[in-house]
C-alpha cells in the first residue's frame, strides 16, 4: 500500500499541476509494483494473484482503449494511471477508485460550469479538467483502510 500511496500522490500533483504525468511515473511505479508482485508470489506461490492483477489492469487498459477512441477526450495518463494501480490494487478497490473518481469530477465540473454559466462571462465548455486528483480522493480514503486493517 506504500508503494501505491507514493504512486497515487505523484500521479495526483503532477496532473493538478501541469495536466500530465511524465512517463517516468508510470515506468518507476510499476516496476516496483511488479517487483512486489514477483516477490509476493513467489513466497506465497499465489496463482490467484497474477489473476487478479491482470483484472485490475484491465480497467486501465480499457481506459486506454476508450481514450483512442474519444480522440482525447480521455487521456492516455488516466488509463496508464489505472493500468499501473492495478498492479497494485485488487479490481474491485481498482474499480472503486475509478467510479468514485468520476462521480466527483463531475460533481467539480457541474458546478465550474453551472457557477458559470450564471455569474461567470468566460466558457468553459471546452476546458479540460485533471482527473487523477479526484481519483486521489477515494485512493486517500482507500489507503488509509488498508493500513488500519480494515
Amino acid at each position: 500500500m506504500w508503494i501505491f500511496s507514493g504512486f497515487m500522490l505523484t500521479a495526483a500533483v503532477k496532473d493538478l499541476h501541469k495536466k500530465e504525468v511524465e512517463l517516468w511515473v508510470f515506468a518507476l511505479f510499476g516496476a516496483a509494483a511488479f517487483l512486489m508482485n514477483v516477490y509476493l508470489g513467489v513466497v506465497t506461490k499465489a496463482d490467484l494473484l497474477w489473476q487478479e492483477q491482470l483484472m485490475s489492469c484491465s480497467l486501465g487498459a480499457g481506459l486506454l482503449l476508450m481514450g483512442r477512441f474519444s480522440r482525447g477526450g480521455i487521456g492516455a495518463g488516466d488509463g496508464l494511471f489505472f493500468l499501473t494501480s492495478g498492479l497494485m490494487l485488487r479490481f474491485w478497490e481498482n474499480l472503486t477508485i475509478l467510479c468514485v473518481g468520476i462521480l466527483l469530477g463531475g460533481m467539480y465540473a457541474l458546478t465550474v460550469f453551472g457557477w458559470n454559466q450564471m455569474y461567470g462571462r468566460r466558457n468553459v465548455r471546452n476546458e479540460t479538467i485533471p482527473f487523477l486528483p479526484f481519483a486521489a480522493i477515494p485512493g486517500i480514503w482507500l489507503a488509509v483502510l488498508n493500513m488500519k486493517g480494515a
